[in-house]
C-alpha cells in the first residue's frame, strides 16, 4: 500500500480514537424542573420573626457551561398565586392587590443576563426582576452544585443554589408596613434537565398576563 493511501487512514484512525468532546464542549441549556425547582422567601414579621413563604416556578431555563461562565443566561417566570405562607388567610392575603396582586399579575419574571465568577463554583448572576409590572434590577448570588445523572429520571441535570435580597417597597407593595417589613430574603434552588434546544432571554421581559 502506497505512503499517499496510509497517510490518510492513519489520521482518520487517530481523530476517531479521540474522546467525543463536541456534544459536552460549550454551553449547554438546561429546561427547569418545577418539582425540583422553588422558592423560599423570609421576611421580618413586627421584629418577633421572621415568616416564611413558598414560590413555586411556572417554567424557565438557564444557559451554562462549566468551562466559561461568561456565557451563562437565564429567563425563569414564577407563578405568584402559588404563593403558601402556611395558612390560608395569610396566603390570600399575600395574593392581595396590597402584596403581590396575584389577579393583575399572575406571574413575576426574572432574566439573568450576566454571570460574574466570584469564588470556586460561586458567581453572581446579574439580571432584572418584573414583579407586578415594575422592573427593578437583582443580583442573585449563585453556588453551582453540579452536573450529573438523575438516575430515577434518566436524565442529565444540573443544579444551583441561589440567594438574594429585595425590598418589597421597591415592588410597591407598601401595604402593613408597621406589621411586615420591607427587605425580603429570598433562597432559591433549582434543577434543570438537559434540553437540546438553544434558548435566548427575549428582549422584552414584561411578566405574561
Amino acid at each position: 500500500m502506497s505512503l499517499r493511501i496510509l497517510l490518510p487512514m492513519i489520521v482518520a484512525v487517530a481523530m476517531a480514537a479521540l474522546p467525543a468532546r463536541a456534544g459536552a464542549a460549550g454551553a449547554q441549556t438546561w429546561e427547569l424542573d418545577p418539582v425540583h425547582s422553588q422558592i423560599v422567601f423570609f421576611a421580618d414579621h413586627l421584629g418577633l420573626s421572621h415568616g416564611i413563604g413558598r414560590l413555586r416556578i411556572k417554567h424557565g431555563w438557564f444557559r451554562f457551561d462549566p468551562e466559561d461562565w461568561s456565557s451563562a443566561r437565564a429567563d425563569i417566570v414564577i407563578d405568584t398565586a402559588s404563593v403558601d405562607m402556611g395558612d390560608a388567610q395569610w396566603s390570600e392575603k399575600v395574593r392581595a392587590p396590597g402584596f403581590l396582586a396575584s389577579e393583575k399579575w399572575p406571574t413575576a419574571r426574572f432574566i439573568g443576563d450576566r454571570l460574574e465568577p466570584t469564588a470556586k463554583d460561586e458567581g453572581v448572576l446579574h439580571g432584572s426582576l418584573w414583579l407586578r409590572g415594575i422592573r427593578q434590577p437583582v443580583q442573585l448570588n449563585v453556588k453551582f452544585n453540579r452536573i450529573g445523572n438523575d438516575p430515577y429520571a434518566f436524565k442529565s441535570k444540573a443544579g444551583f443554589t441561589a440567594t438574594a435580597h429585595l425590598d418589597r417597597f421597591d415592588f410597591g407593595m407598601d401595604t402593613f408596613r408597621d406589621v411586615v417589613a420591607g427587605p425580603v430574603e429570598i433562597r432559591i434552588e433549582v434543577e434543570g434537565v438537559r434540553s437540546k434546544i438553544k434558548k435566548e432571554p427575549e428582549e422584552n421581559g414584561d411578566q405574561e398576563h
